[in-house]
């Protein structure tokens, strides 16, 4: 008799076989041999049932709940065929080493920031959201805090390297009362011990206390919410993941990196993502145990004007959702994304910082500090 694994996962296979009828990738070798992966990790030439991470793309796009851009993964991940059998290159747990780049100043950014960034591990205030898939936020961060004795998850934030990450400042208020504990990596169930997605399971989240809160100098000033992002050094290095925790890229030059002009985010869906409250009664905290992600418009409705009348410049923030989906409380700090025109990397633009009093209104948008206006700041502020 079939086993119900493979009862379930033969239908995936013949599925694989059609989507990925594409010539063969040169150089690489046959089943049970060394491979390279296009994010030029190494790995190992296998059947798709038998490499976690793929499998559970597959399973995604069999449910039609798969990110853009993942038949042509699958399609890129053939590394052999074996008697009509496609096989993949599973990437181990270590990446392949960098590629060889050119020297630059301290001063650039390409030599603070990660030359890998951005690249989902497949696959809030949250209002009409919906729970992530396992391996779709890498980059994602959840601050935990303590007030009085008693510890809470009170914030979000954004790996942006191995040693920083990116926040609202508005957490940090000292009228607030609230001590940062530390920065929780490569979290998704916060109620779990282990997290786990189809039969796959991803290592421990790790909790890293912060060396230092860097909050920008003008927060605050001239209007309450104006300049509301930080930097959070972190005390050690994290560990890197190729598809668990892995920094997002930053749009240090977006017509060449994304494809398109920062005026050109306008009228683009983007994500965000957090464990903020669902409820949209601003009385009422109803907390999700899972990561929750919603795609919001990136748009200026007619009271975006009004929402940033007080703003010196109207590019520090980004207006976002206004059709009944937003952030919410417990969501500030976390991250809006965009992906480039082919879907290959994720970038932030956006750091989670004000919305309405009642979460989703159909009348109001959220703002989110425009990450592009503050690299400078950013990769000033960094160190190796």
């Amino acid at each position: 008799m079939v086993s119900q694994v493979m009862k379930t996962f033969i239908p995936g296979i013949i599925l694989f076989s059609l989507l990925l009828l594409v010539e063969r990738s040169e150089g690489q070798s046959g089943r049970g041999g060394g491979c390279v992966t296009e994010n030029r990790q190494r790995g190992t030439c296998v059947a798709i049932r038998n490499c976690g991470e793929l499998r559970l793309l597959l399973a995604q796009v069999q449910s039609n709940t798969a990110p853009p851009g993942s038949i042509a993964i699958l399609r890129r991940a053939i590394c052999h065929f074996d008697r009509g059998e496609p096989l993949v290159c599973c990437p181990e747990a270590s990446p392949a080493p960098p590629a060889r780049t050119p020297q630059t100043s301290p001063q650039q950014g390409s030599s603070i920031l990660p030359s890998r960034c951005g690249i989902q591990g497949i696959t809030d205030r949250i209002i009409d959201g919906s729970p992530a898939p396992l391996r779709a936020w890498p980059w994602m961060v959840v601050l935990r805090g303590n007030n009085g004795g008693r510890s809470f998850w009170f914030c979000g934030g954004t790996l942006i390297s191995d040693r920083y990450v990116l926040t609202a400042a508005h957490c940090f208020k000292p009228q607030l009362g609230v001590n940062l504990e530390f920065a929780r990596i490569g979290e998704h169930n916060i109620r779990e011990d282990q997290d786990c997605e189809f039969g796959v399971c991803a290592p421990p989240p790790q909790d890293i206390p912060v060396e230092r809160t860097i909050v920008h100098p003008s927060y605050g000033s001239p209007c309450s919410e104006c300049n509301d992002i930080a930097l959070l050094r972190l005390s050690r290095k994290v560990n890197l993941d190729p598809l668990y925790v892995i920094p997002i890229c930053l749009p240090q030059n977006p017509v060449s990196e994304m494809g398109f002009s920062v005026e050109q985010f306008q009228g683009k869906f983007a994500w965000a993502a957090g464990w903020g409250t669902t409820a949209r009664d601003p009385n009422v905290v109803s907390r999700p145990s899972i990561l929750q992600q919603v795609q919001l418009p990136i748009q200026e409705l007619p009271y975006c004007d009004f929402l940033k009348r007080g703003y010196p410049e109207k590019d520090m923030v980004l207006c976002a959702g206004g059709e009944g989906k937003d952030t919410c409380k417990g969501d500030s700090g976390g991250p809006l994304t965009l992906t480039n025109t082919v879907s290959t990397k994720h970038f932030l633009v956006g750091v989670t910082s004000l919305g309405p009093t009642v979460c989703g209104s159909q009348d109001t948008q959220g703002l989110y500090t425009s990450v592009h206006h503050y690299l400078p700041w950013i990769i000033q502020n960094m160190q190796p």
